[in-house]
């Protein structure tokens, strides 16, 4: 019951400051448009927010910047999220979270993106400096045209990989599976954010792609074994990506090298190759939309004994295929299935297959205002789980 009421609460906090937060969003109050302009339901975009996105946050015909106008628009956003997560053979728990953003472009040539956030870890702790957790920036970086209107550009700083469907701006409760699989100690992931360099570009025929070398997203835990664990690693992602009229097809590939720790005398290296597929298909109010998936890592294992690794290579398949409808334009539901085939051991002949069902409805309340619902069926003996989430943006 405590936890039900905390619930209550959060979510009578998150109405009122959707009741008293008058002004748009950044992008929107800039453009002086209404979020769905971009947004099939924030925060997942639609095609207008796709080539807004990949023209560095700029209309197709801009007005000369205006810095004065900028600052008028209030170029920062707040985003409060509270959460109840329901979970089958486990104590539900609630969490709180709140992030500043802000982001634009500053003229035909510079656009950036910074954001940071704080969430309550444990919603039973006494209030107190404990409850509050720092998140690390998901983006903070700056992006130049070489040549306008995203044609090509350069982008450097911490950002999400140009992944079809992000993780970090997803908008469903729980996540797409295959991005984050692993094996042995391996713990590099593309589903969130990487540091170093990307370049790329959009053209009028709605052909897109993009280059970036990362410093690969590994264990913390490992970083404190092992200087070298926290190295540059200069890992590449590719996509190249086509639009036709409202539907979108592409593929990606990421690859490059990790060093991986166990203790101070097991150090070691190991590959990662991940290649994926995706298609993004509009039909009215149904929107289609799916990855597949290929990872392996080359040697992800070692022992005492084998301190340089097993060199046993230890592959897995997978992806997710979600149906979005539309029922109003304030109305939405979903369904999403995960399926993955991956090792439950240290054996290559350990594959076995892991599927998920997640139907889903988002409701807005106002363009800024969403609750959300999911709830998961597993196969495998896991246990089922679900959420209810509460959205404002401001």
């Amino acid at each position: 019951m405590r936890r039900v009421w905390a619930v209550l609460l959060g979510t009578s906090a998150l109405l009122a400051a959707a009741e008293t937060a008058s002004a748009l969003p950044t992008f929107a109050r800039r453009y002086g448009v209404a979020c769905h302009f971009c947004h099939d339901g924030f925060p997942k975009l639609n095609n207008n927010g796709h080539r807004f996105k990949e023209r560095g946050f700029r209309m197709a015909q801009e007005d000369p910047f205006d810095a004065g106008a900028w600052l008028r628009s209030v170029p920062i956003d707040a985003r409060l999220q509270g959460r109840l997560t329901l979970l089958e053979d486990a104590d539900d728990f609630v969490y709180f979270f709140g992030k500043g953003v802000t982001a634009s472009n500053l003229g035909s040539r510079v656009s950036y993106w910074f954001d940071d956030g704080v969430y309550v870890d444990d919603i039973d702790d006494p209030p107190g400096e404990d409850s509050w957790v720092h998140t690390k920036p998901d983006n903070a970086w700056g992006r130049v045209e070489i040549l306008k209107n995203g044609q090509l550009y350069l982008k450097g700083g911490r950002f999400e990989l140009d992944l079809p469907f992000t993780q970090a701006r997803t908008p469903n409760l729980f996540s797409y599976d295959i991005y984050a699989v692993n094996a042995g100690s391996e713990a590099d992931s593309i589903a969130f954010y990487q540091q170093g360099g990307e370049v790329g570009g959009t053209y009028a025929n709605g052909f897109h792609w993009s280059a970036a070398v990362v410093d690969g997203r590994n264990s913390e835990a490992q970083e404190d074994i092992d200087d070298d664990v926290g190295k540059f690693d200069a890992n590449v992602f590719l996509r190249v990506a086509k639009r036709f009229e409202q539907h979108r097809v592409g593929a990606f590939a990421y690859f490059g090298n990790n060093t991986l720790a166990q203790s101070p005398q097991v150090v070691w290296e190991d590959s990662v190759l991940r290649i994926g597929g995706d298609a993004d298909l509009r039909f009215g109010k149904f929107n289609l939309y799916g990855v597949f998936m290929y990872g392996q890592n080359d040697n992800p294992v070692a022992t005492p004994a084998q301190p340089q690794g097993t060199n046993e290579s230890l592959d897995w398949t997978g992806g997710f295929v979600q149906g979005d409808y539309n029922v109003l334009d304030s109305l939405q539901l979903t369904l999403r299935m995960n399926a993955v085939n991956r090792p439950t051991s240290n054996s290559s002949d350990s594959n076995e297959t892991f599927t998920s069902v997640w139907p889903g409805v988002r409701f807005f309340i106002w363009e800024r205002f969403r609750i959300g619902f999911e709830y998961g069926f597993h196969n495998q003996d896991l246990g089922n789980m679900g959420a209810v989430q509460a959205d404002v943006v401001f």
